[in-house]
């Protein structure tokens, strides 16, 4: 998996967790979960103990921000 896809989600992520308004809120979220879904598709062979809790603990995050704005869970 190159550094480009890595970086990829993890640009999404840090956009979603920095979003100050809410009505743009959601979508980041869904772009940074949509991100990090297809890097894991790609990656899953290549990914080590410390990216793959990288990537745990995003979606942890990910989920606290979707309860928050009332988006449902998956």
């Amino acid at each position: 998996m190159s550094n480009d896809q890595q970086d990829n989600w993890q640009k999404y992520y840090e956009e979603a967790l920095l979003e100050l308004d809410p009505a743009k809120l959601p979508e980041r979220i869904e772009q940074a979960h949509k991100a990090i879904r297809s890097y894991m598709n790609g990656a899953r062979q290549n990914s080590d103990s410390a990216e793959h809790q990288a990537i745990a603990d995003a979606l942890a995050n990910l989920r606290v921000l979707r309860r928050e704005v009332g988006l449902p869970m998956e």
